[in-house]
């Protein structure tokens, strides 16, 4: 259930801001190898290894399962069910690129069955009269909005990534930013959905249903967790073609509480990113224009990017350097560089597909939100991922910066959504906090700032009950479990204090473990939920411990150990909990009086 073109790119892209010491690194328009596949069954062994695009869960204990199955047809992915049914083995479906945190993909237990969509990908049906159209659940989101683009039709609201498949993007509720009509929530978007679910012996062990917009059930099917069966195919409801065009104003953050909400009021796809820690705010203007407005414009996010090896490992050194607090202030100089250079080469939009020269930058929907490149074959006229080879890496081949063959990238990601109506105060005391210190913030400056959407209300269970403002933001990790962060106090105030303070929602395919605790709860409709859930699977087959401790019918999803807290799998409880030995102890926050947080003393 987890989530999963070719670009060129001027020099001047590398001075963008996503990552600190990615300006330092190369980037090619073509592809040397892919990442390793999420579902690996090694042969004449009887153990299927399941992981994600970070090549090991938060927790990092491994997911196993007895065996995969690669579906292409419905009828093949109605056997697959069938067959774990019947052997009465617990189901998880996987996506091809598995781009999901959470581990909401793997099966209870060693002996489950995996279901991957990768290659349940060949159907795109677009109904023009209808205005809809519908695709396998493997389908990634690229190919369907080219698909569309060349019929003049287009989503209106896709993720950053277009990596991800159809499924996994309504499963775990992957949004882009707005409030307008039924605002930037992809699966309140879908009109239609198929989903093959348990059934009993005289009926074959599994079978299919269709639910539309008149069924009840479709309001726990859209946004489902992948807990009430296997998503067949998916139908959305699509628009004309438009463009957009976007601007991206630079400024201090002394407005950036009282600004927000009519931000979003007066820019339909606006999104903004503060820099706390020297005080910047950058507004993401972007509204609907016609498609008669001159324009071709394209995105290419700098993160996206093949990149070669030896760069990706000399930025991760780079990083470990500058996150060591003997090395903070070029971290923050680095990071309010990176920045503004970034903004004056136009933070990867391409006013012609090929370089920047000015804001705004106009073009077609389809190519100015969502961006790609590394996971694209170099070798194939379609959008098709590149095969999975398992060839030695040299220092010049090129690869996804996340790809677990390397030591590059590794950090945490933060997605959690507050009621808007309190946004205001929120971002009053994130701002208390950040006066205590900035310097100990310049680690989310150097990779994305904090980033802010908007999300509406929705009627699907497992959503959002009021419109919300999304707080997502990125920051340094150790590879080694129970590392202490000299700075992980600040930013664990901040994120539990937007979950216990302000009742935030986690995103459900991103966050730490200990953020998923009792998250369901606050959500459209928990009850609802698991009544459906009750009627489609009533023995859990697609249900595991994680999953049951997410909805709050198993036990806590949270992991009790020393060194838990550093690396947000508890909120600590005791001095154990953190790192002792190392001076780093559980003390109240500075600010949120409430939160537990380890700090060095």
């Amino acid at each position: 259930m987890a989530e999963s073109g070719r670009r060129k790119a001027g020099a001047w892209i590398l001075i963008l801001h996503f990552v600190m010491t990615l300006s330092s690194m190369q980037y090619q328009s073509c592809l040397a190898a892919c990442p390793p596949p999420p579902v690996n069954c090694p042969p004449n062994t009887e153990t299927c290894y399941l992981t994600n695009y970070r090549g090991e869960w938060e927790d990092q204990i491994p997911c196993k399962a007895a065996i995969a199955f690669f579906p292409k047809t419905e009828s093949e992915l109605i056997q697959a069910v069938a067959y774990a049914v019947k052997e009465e083995k617990k189901i998880k479906v996987v996506t091809g690129g598995s781009h999901s945190i959470a581990r909401f993909a793997c099966p209870g237990g060693n002996s489950g069955v995996a279901i991957s969509t990768r290659d349940y990908n060949s159907r795109i049906e677009i109904d023009e009269k209808s205005m809809t159209v519908t695709v396998d659940a493997g389908v990634e989101l690229r190919k369907l909005l080219d698909a569309l683009a060349a019929k003049e039709l287009a989503l209106p609201h896709t993720t950053d990534w277009d990596g991800l498949s159809m499924a996994g993007v309504i499963s775990t509720a992957a949004h882009g930013s707005s409030l307008w009509g039924k605002g930037g929530g992809i699966h309140d978007h879908v009109v239609g959905i198929s989903i093959v679910i348990p059934a009993p012996a005289h009926q074959g062990y599994a079978k299919l249903i269709h639910l539309t917009e008149k069924d009840e059930e479709i309001r726990a099917a859209r946004l489902s967790l992948g807990v009430l069966g296997a998503i067949s195919q998916v139908t959305f409801a699509v628009e004309k073609m438009f463009k957009r065009s976007i601007t991206l104003n630079l400024k201090d953050d002394s407005d950036l509480e009282n600004s927000f909400v009519k931000f979003a009021e007066s820019h339909e796809f606006g999104e903004m990113y503060w820099y706390p820690s020297f005080s910047g705010m950058l507004q993401s203007i972007q509204d609907r224009v016609p498609v008669g407005n001159p324009g071709n414009g394209k995105r290419s996010e700098i993160s996206f990017l093949p990149v070669t090896v030896q760069s990706l490992v000399q930025s991760r050194a780079t990083q470990e350097l500058n996150n060591a607090k003997v090395n903070v202030s070029n971290l923050c100089k680095s990071a309010k560089t990176q920045v503004e250079q970034g903004v004056i080469a136009g933070n990867g939009y391409l006013n012609d597909g090929r370089s920047f020269n000015g804001f705004p930058v106009v073009g077609y929907s389809h190519l100015m939100q969502s961006s790609s490149g590394c996971q694209i074959d170099p070798r194939s006229d379609e959008h098709e991922m590149c095969p999975w080879e398992g060839k030695d890496l040299k220092s010049n081949d090129t690869i996804c910066a996340w790809d677990t063959q390397v030591k590059g990238n590794f950090y945490y990601h933060t997605s959690i959504a507050i009621p808007l109506s309190r946004i205001v105060e929120a971002i009053k005391d994130m701002k208390k906090i950040r006066n205590i210190d900035p310097t100990a913030l310049c680690t989310l400056d150097s990779f994305l700032g904090v980033q802010f959407r908007y999300f509406k209300k929705s009627t699907d269970y497992l959503s959002h009950k009021e419109d919300s403002a999304v707080v997502e933001f990125i920051y340094f990790r150790y590879r080694e479990l129970g590392t202490p962060r000299w700075n992980g106090y600040v930013i664990d105030e901040i994120e539990q204090m937007l979950l216990q303070k302000y009742g935030g929602v986690p995103h459900w395919g991103k966050n730490r473990v200990y953020t998923f605790q009792g998250a369901a709860k606050r959500t459209v409709n928990l009850v609802k939920f698991l009544k459906v859930k009750k009627k489609f699977d009533p023995q859990g087959y697609f249900s595991s411990e994680w999953s049951d401790g997410v909805l709050g019918i198993g036990k806590n999803v949270e992991v009790w150990r020393d060194g838990c807290a550093l690396d947000g799998l508890c909120v600590c409880k005791e001095d154990r909990h953190c790192a002792p030995e190392k001076g780093f102890v559980c003390r109240a926050g500075k600010i949120w009086k409430k939160a537990r947080v380890c700090i060095n003393v």
